[in-house]
C-alpha cells in the first residue's frame, strides 16, 4: 500500500464510501480512538464509522503529513464541521495504520487521536 492508497482510505472515509473503506480492512480489524473503548471486528468498525447521526461524512478536511512505510501509515490533519449553533468546529487528527502481512494487505490496526482545534 502506497501514500496514494492511504489519501484515497482517508477520502472515502470523510466522504461516506462504505464499501471501499469495507474492501481494504481486515475481519478482525482493531480501531482505538485514544480516550475510548476500542472497537474490534470489522462490522463493529462499520458501524461506528458509518452508524452515527453526525459521523465523519460532510466533514472538510484536509492531509498535512503523511508517512508511509511498509507495514503502515500516519496521516495527520485538520478537520471541521458547523457546529448546531452555526460555528465552526475544528480538529486536528492523526491515524495511525497497520496493515496484515497478507497478499491482499488490508489494514488491521487504526488508532486515532482527535483533539479539538482552538486555531
Amino acid at each position: 500500500m502506497n501514500e496514494e492508497f492511504f489519501h484515497q482510505f482517508n477520502q472515502a472515509f470523510f466522504q461516506g464510501d462504505r464499501q471501499f473503506i469495507e474492501n481494504y480492512i481486515a475481519e478482525d480489524i482493531v480501531w482505538t480512538m485514544v480516550g475510548a473503548e476500542s472497537i474490534v471486528g470489522k462490522q463493529a468498525f462499520l458501524d461506528a464509522a458509518f452508524g452515527i447521526n453526525e459521523g465523519y461524512t460532510g466533514m472538510d478536511y484536509s492531509t498535512e503529513l503523511s508517512l508511509v512505510g511498509k507495514k503502515g501509515a500516519a496521516l495527520t490533519g485538520k478537520m471541521s464541521r458547523k457546529g448546531e449553533d452555526g460555528t465552526e468546529k475544528v480538529y486536528t487528527y492523526c491515524d495511525l495504520y497497520e496493515v496484515d502481512d497478507a497478499k491482499d494487505s488490508k489494514i488491521k490496526t487504526l488508532i486515532t487521536f482527535v483533539i479539538e482545534s482552538t486555531d
